[in-house]
């Protein structure tokens, strides 16, 4: 059985107004999320990873930005067609999203029952009474220890890895199609962040739910994707499934990406790394974009914009080496 595409991103290009220049922060990109399954979104800081899970939730802030073009196809619904009432309905309720900054996304002054409560008056009609209980149920979900006592608790009562539980717990609640996890265990320390992401994929197989996992760890990416976007510049410059991503990388990025991972047993006095920072978008080099840094380059490269091309295996690479 073929699997099911859950989202079809197709051509997304998201700009925004810098010093009267319209800068694009994702270039022309597409991918798709198959259903029950994860597609891990990686890259460096200043990619355009978060600003594509905005875009997919149409939580642009405008001015200054704005989804130039693209189609975003959801449930064979074009979301960029979709009126702000009727995205209103999608927002939560069949696509959720777990922001990077738990302690910033919840709000001070509620506690955190009433956080989690408002999702199902708002999408289910609940009334006070079962709004709580169902919250208290989410609570319980998220093995979050006491949740009849807990449910009264203001954030800043909570850990860090208690108030990313309450925000899964808050997305997961209308148990929706899609889920987009941006950077879910960044300030989470190792240990707090294995139990997030278990919890995750548990919740996944119990939900039959899709994700999309924003990130900058190959490592939790190896753990718990099945399929990889590497972006760069606000590109995609590799798509493959995570299997073939770690066994055979073929963008020289992505290549830097893998080997600036400390592997166990290894003595050395320095880690590897990428030379240089990512280019900035309103003076990108003309040609390849990861030119500056890259080892392989070319005078081709210098000139020309490599384009997606397909390899084996269906991977996906933007590079004239490759």
């Amino acid at each position: 059985m073929k699997d099911e595409t859950v989202l079809a991103v197709e051509n997304l290009v998201t700009s925004f107004k810098v010093s009267g220049r319209e800068i694009n922060a994702v270039d022309n990109c597409s991918f798709t999320v198959k259903k029950g399954k994860t597609l891990g979104i990686v890259g460096e800081s200043g990619c355009g990873k978060s600003v594509t899970s905005l875009s997919l939730m149409r939580l642009i802030p405008n001015p200054p930005g704005k989804i130039v073009s693209g189609n975003i196809i959801f449930e064979n619904k074009n979301l960029l067609t979709l009126s702000e009432k009727e995205m209103r309905s999608v927002r939560g309720n069949k696509i959720s999203m777990i922001f990077q900054e738990p302690m910033t996304s919840l709000n001070p002054v509620y506690t955190i029952g009433n956080q989690i409560a408002e999702v199902f008056t708002l999408h289910k009609r609940a009334t006070r009474k079962e709004a709580r209980d169902l919250s208290i149920e989410m609570l319980k979900l998220v093995r979050i220890p006491s949740p009849e006592k807990r449910i009264d608790d203001y954030p800043h009562q909570l850990s860090g890895g208690m108030r990313q539980r309450v925000m899964i717990a808050i997305a997961l609640a209308c148990k929706p199609s899609l889920l987009i996890a941006d950077e879910p265990t960044t300030a989470l320390d190792v240990t707090i962040q294995a139990q997030i992401l278990a919890l995750m994929n548990n919740l996944q197989k119990e939900t039959g739910m899709s994700t999309i996992l924003i990130t900058h760890d190959l490592g939790v990416v190896a753990e718990t994707c099945d399929d990889v976007v590497v972006m760069y510049a606000g590109k995609i410059v590799e798509k493959s499934s995570t299997k073939e991503l770690f066994e055979n990388p073929k963008h020289p990025y992505t290549i830097g990406l893998l080997n600036s991972i400390p592997k166990l047993g290894e003595k050395k006095h320095r880690l590897n790394t990428i030379p240089g920072i990512v280019p900035s978008l309103s003076n990108l080099p003309k040609g390849c974009r990861f030119q500056d840094r890259c080892s392989l380059v070319s005078d081709e490269c210098k000139i020309i914009e490599p384009e997606l091309k397909t390899l084996k295996n269906e991977k996906l690479v933007s590079c004239f080496k490759a």
